[in-house]
């Protein structure tokens, strides 16, 4: 006799090796590759591709700078708190 948790915790294995069995299939061949990279999707594809390492970079040193400026503006705090107490 199952349980209905006994359904629903196979059903996670079930979906997976479904997409699994789906994603196994005939992989093209180098030529058929560079024939859809020469298409119109294929040249629109590689110019997004090129797009997003770009913005990916530009996050990188936009997370490096807002870092720093949270370190500096942590720091200016410290600082004052430490004025502020020899004031008194």
């Amino acid at each position: 006799m199952h349980s209905k948790s006994n359904r629903k915790s196979i059903l996670p294995v079930l979906v997976a090796c479904f997409i699994s069995l789906c994603a196994c299939g005939p992989s093209p061949s180098p030529q058929q590759r560079r024939d859809d990279a020469n298409t119109p999707a294929g040249k629109v594809g590689q110019a997004a591709h090129k797009a997003a390492v770009e913005v990916d970079k530009a996050g990188r040193v936009v997370g490096k700078k807002l870092g720093k400026a949270a370190h500096d503006a942590k720091e200016g705090w410290k600082e004052a708190a430490r004025n502020d107490s020899s004031k008194k």
